[in-house]
C-alpha cells in the first residue's frame, strides 16, 4: 500500500511565498531527531572520516565507554577519568589533550546533526589541568633539512605537506583535511572556514611549494583531498612512518609536525611582526604567544625605537 506523501510547508497565494510553521516545524523535528548511538559507533565513525591524531586518544574512552549511549556520557564521569588519568602518571597537558579531542568528537557529531536537541557536550566544564610551557627550538638550517629530506620518500606528497607546514605555521589538520577547492596556487593561499579556534583565516605559502604542487599534482577536482588515502576513501593519510624516520635522521625525534607553528611564529615576530599578526597567522592565542615569545616582540620594538633616534 503505498505510503501518502508528507504536507509540503510551503504553498503559494496570489505569487506569495507563505508557510505553515507547524507542519515545518515538524518535518524539522524529524530531520534533527537523534541517532541513536553507542559511545563506541560514534567514535568509530568519526575516526573513519578524521585523522588528526585522534585513534591513539579515543582507544582508551573507547575501551571505558564501549557499549554506552553516546549522549549519555556525564560531565562528573569524564572529569573523574581525568584525576584517574593524572593519578596514574599521566602528564596533565595529555589529559587537556584528551579532554579536547573528546570535545571535537563531540562538535562534529552536532555538525553531523546526530546529537539529541539541546544536547551539551560533557567537556565544556571540565577542568583545565595546568600544565608547564613547552619550549620548542628547532634552527632554519634544522628545517630545511627536513623539507630537503621530505623528498626522499616515495610519495611526493609528503614533501608538499612538509613544506606547507613549516610555511603557513598551520596545524597538521588543518593542512591535511584541505581540498584544492582551499587552494590558490595564483596567490599562494589557503582559506580554512572552520579551525581548532572557531575563527576563519587566511594561511599562506611560498610560490616554490605551488611549482612543486603543479608538478605532483597533474589533475586537481576542486572536491578533492590533496592528501587523501589511496586505500580508503575520503580518508586523509597521517605520514606517521616516513615522519618519524626523517626527525630521526636530523636527530630531531623530539620534533613534532605542529611544531613547526612555532618556528614560523618566532621567524614572523623575528620579521617584525606584532604579535596579534602572528598569532592570526598561525591561528593561536596572543596570550600563549606572548608567554612564548613575548620577548622577541620587546627586542623588535626596542630595535625600533633605538633606529628612531635620530
Amino acid at each position: 500500500m503505498p505510503t501518502s506523501k508528507a504536507p509540503s510547508p510551503v504553498s503559494r497565494h496570489n505569487g506569495q511565498i507563505r508557510i505553515n510553521l507547524r507542519v515545518a516545524l515538524d518535518t524539522q523535528h524529524y530531520k534533527t531527531s537523534s541517532v541513536q548511538m553507542t559511545f563506541g559507533e560514534l567514535a568509530r565513525a568519526y575516526l573513519a572520516t578524521h585523522y588528526n591524531g585522534a585513534d591513539m586518544q579515543l582507544r582508551k574512552w573507547i575501551d571505558l565507554l564501549e557499549t554506552r549511549s553516546a549522549w549519555e556520557v556525564g560531565a562528573d564521569e569524564l572529569a573523574l577519568s581525568g584525576i584517574a588519568m593524572i593519578n596514574n602518571g599521566y602528564a596533565p597537558g595529555t589529559v587537556n589533550r584528551n579532554f579536547s579531542q573528546l570535545g571535537s568528537l563531540y562538535r562534529w557529531a552536532k555538525q553531523q546533526r546526530l546529537t539529541p536537541v539541546g544536547f551539551t557536550s560533557p567537556t565544556l566544564c571540565q577542568h583545565r589541568y595546568e600544565e608547564p610551557m613547552r619550549h620548542i627550538f628547532i634552527s632554519d638550517e634544522e628545517v630545511q633539512r627536513l623539507i630537503n629530506g621530505a623528498a626522499s620518500h616515495s610519495d611526493r606528497r609528503f614533501q608538499v605537506l612538509i613544506r606547507l607546514l613549516a610555511e603557513t605555521g598551520s596545524r597538521f589538520s588543518e593542512i591535511a583535511q584541505r581540498r584544492w577547492k582551499d587552494f590558490d596556487l595564483q596567490t599562494g593561499s589557503i582559506e580554512v572556514l572552520h579551525t581548532k579556534t572557531k575563527k576563519a583565516r587566511m594561511m599562506f605559502f611560498s610560490q616554490t611549494t605551488a611549482e612543486l604542487m603543479q608538478r605532483v599534482w597533474t589533475n586537481r577536482p576542486p572536491g578533492e583531498l590533496l592528501f587523501e588515502s589511496e586505500r580508503t576513501k575520503g580518508a586523509v593519510l597521517s605520514y606517521r612512518k616516513p615522519w618519524n624516520k626523517l626527525r630521526k635522521a636530523i636527530g630531531r625525534e623530539d620534533f613534532n609536525m605542529n611544531d613547526f607553528r612555532h618556528h614560523r611564529a618566532k621567524l614572523l615576530i623575528e620579521s617584525g611582526s606584532t604579535l596579534a599578526v602572528a598569532s592570526q597567522t598561525i591561528g593561536n592565542s596572543s596570550l600563549i604567544l606572548y608567554r612564548r615569545y613575548g620577548h622577541l616582540e620587546s627586542q623588535a620594538m626596542q630595535a625600533a625605537a633605538k633606529a628612531s633616534w635620530r
